[in-house]
């Protein structure tokens, strides 16, 4: 077969292209510090690289959830020391107010004191997280108590949960019930301060004596609670960590399958442009024409 000039000519513009185009390919990789960018770089390691995607999206909503589950807990924490602290100084006016040697009047002035109290009690027993109630069960888009009626206020029961992975998910509401006491009851916090306020106004010694007792009992209960708040907080950062070292687990294989060696890259491309400046002077030489060869 004869070899034209031509054949040589569109040989040499050929491989010049496919040399350019590997050189480009180098060029991007080293770039973007990534060996796939379509389909057909790796067509199985594109199905690794989705999979690792779609866990890596999930983990992402599972560490949201964590998180506001752990801000919740850590607001509900902060409550509980609150309500606490509104008992501890319920408790200490009340006892005061019990000493036979304390006049009427101070009594009804401990009155106003204990009505503020309770507001703030009241407040705490409404509070909320990103708009949601946090004592009112699955209603949390409703406040559980009044200040009015706050001792016969049924807060709702159902339970609010977050999905923390595929299999796990873990309650994060506590009804206002296993806070403040069932309502109706005796023993409920917000029934306790009533009967005190009662009894200062009315100067009744006794009454305020037989109420000492019952204060404990709020402060247990909301101890409990307390206690509960923090078993969840320490069981949603617990996952944290899970889903955080999970994260980066998934990250390293997919860096496994879509990186590049770099070291090994520079090495190619340096190949490549040395391959590219030869048949570019090859060519050059090969294809010199002059009159001689029209003679």
């Amino acid at each position: 077969m004869r070899v034209t000039n031509m054949m040589k000519a569109t040989q040499l513009l050929g491989n010049l292209r496919y040399m350019n185009t590997n050189i480009q390919d180098l060029q991007n990789k080293l770039a973007t510090g990534k060996r796939i960018h379509k389909p057909a770089d790796d067509p199985v390691g594109v199905g690794y690289l989705m999979r690792y995607d779609t866990e890596l999206s999930r983990n992402e909503e599972y560490l949201e959830n964590v998180r506001t589950g752990i801000g919740i807990l850590n607001t509900m924490d902060q409550l509980m020391q609150q309500a606490n602290d509104v008992i501890k100084r319920a408790k200490l006016l009340t006892q005061q107010a019990a000493n036979g040697t304390i006049p009427e009047d101070i009594r009804k002035a401990t009155a106003a004191e204990m009505k503020q109290l309770r507001e703030q009690l009241v407040l705490i027993g409404n509070s909320s997280y990103s708009g949601r109630y946090l004592f009112n069960g699955q209603k949390m888009d409703q406040p559980p108590y009044t200040s009015a009626n706050a001792a016969n206020d049924r807060t709702d029961r159902g339970m609010f949960y977050l999905n923390a992975s595929p299999s796990a998910s873990v309650p994060v509401s506590i009804t206002g019930e296993d806070i403040f006491g069932e309502a109706g009851s005796a023993d409920n916090t917000f029934k306790i301060f009533d009967d005190v306020i009662a009894a200062l106004e009315s100067n009744d010694q006794d009454a305020l004596i037989n109420s000492l007792d019952r204060f404990d009992i709020g402060a247990d209960r909301i101890a409990k609670a307390w206690a509960e708040i923090g078993a969840r907080t320490n069981r949603f950062e617990l996952m944290e960590n899970r889903i955080l070292d999970e994260h980066v687990t998934l990250e390293a294989l997919k860096g496994k399958v879509s990186g590049v060696d770099m070291a090994e890259a520079i090495i190619q491309l340096k190949i490549q442009e040395n391959t590219l400046q030869a048949a570019l002077a090859t060519g050059a030489r090969i294809n010199q024409l002059s009159l001689i060869d029209f003679i």
